[in-house]
C-alpha cells in the first residue's frame, strides 16, 4: 500500500477525490491567490503595482486567472522595446 497525500486525504474525508481542479488543473492542496476573494485580489493588485513601479521597462502586467474558479494561474507582462541607436 502506497502512503501518499491522496491516501491520507481519503482516510480523513472518507472519499477519494481528485488532487487537481477540473477547470484549470491546479493542485488543490496548494494555496494559490484567488481573484474572487477580495483580500487576495488586493494582493494581486499590489503585486502588479509594485512590479510596474520597480521595473520601468514593463508597460503592462496582466494577472491570468481561471475563468471558472478564479485561481491565479500566471502573470503576463509586456515590456517596452526601446530603439537603440548606434552612434557612428
Amino acid at each position: 500500500m502506497k502512503m501518499d497525500r491522496d491516501y491520507f486525504k481519503e482516510k480523513k474525508t472518507g472519499s477519494r477525490t481528485s488532487r487537481f481542479t477540473k477547470c484549470c488543473n491546479q493542485d488543490k492542496d496548494r494555496h494559490i491567490l484567488n481573484k474572487k476573494k477580495p483580500h487576495e485580489w488586493e494582493l494581486i493588485e499590489e503585486y502588479c503595482e509594485n512590479h510596474l513601479t520597480h521595473y520601468s521597462s514593463t508597460e503592462t502586467i496582466d494577472p491570468i486567472c481561471c475563468k471558472i474558479c478564479g485561481r491565479l494561474i500566471e502573470y503576463k507582462s509586456i515590456r517596452l522595446i526601446k530603439n537603440r541607436r548606434k552612434y557612428e
